[in-house]
């Protein structure tokens, strides 16, 4: 592929996460906590994908009926949200509405953390590759222009498969 002008390769990450929705921040935020340096690219203004973008208004459940059934980044982040919920029973764990401005915190903090950065209003635009199957970098556009970063990895959690069609 041929661009119309050199473009600027910017630092190299460990890993490249697109897409900031919640399978995009446990996988930025898990990476992170292993001392990986990684950038998480995300389209819009704001953490959360659909949770917060798309305002789905509650969680689905998170549990059997009786306990909660999913650990890790996600149970932290259910209960750090629901938490700041005083009207919402503390042992509730099906269908629970989304606070999301705290839901939005919790998972910035977590990023915060973890030691992940993250470019908003960053668009996938295109792909550089190494070879037939191995990806060298990812073109993005933004405010500041167009520009790559390189990593060994890269997770799409962009929910359309961006960096996949690319």
């Amino acid at each position: 592929m041929k661009f119309c002008k050199d473009i600027l390769k910017n630092e190299q990450y460990d890993i490249i996460v697109a897409g900031a929705g919640p399978a995009g921040i446990a996988a930025a935020a898990a990476a992170g906590r292993e001392g990986k340096k990684v950038l998480l690219i995300e389209a819009s203004g704001q953490l959360g994908g659909m949770a917060t973008t798309g305002l789905v208004p509650a969680w689905t459940p998170y549990s059997d009926g009786i306990r909660v059934i999913y650990g890790g980044i996600s149970e932290r982040i259910f209960k750090e949200t629901k938490a700041k919920m005083p009207h919402i029973d503390k042992d509730r764990v099906d269908w629970v509405a989304i606070d999301y401005e705290a839901l939005k915190e919790n998972y910035a903090n977590l990023l915060k953390e973890t030691g992940v950065q993250v470019l908003y209003h960053t668009t996938v635009c295109d792909v550089v590759m190494k070879d037939e199957r191995n990806i060298d970098s990812v073109v993005v556009a933004n405010k500041s222009g167009i520009c790559a970063y390189s990593a060994p990895v890269f997770i799409d959690c962009t929910g359309d498969a961006d960096i996949y069609a690319f």
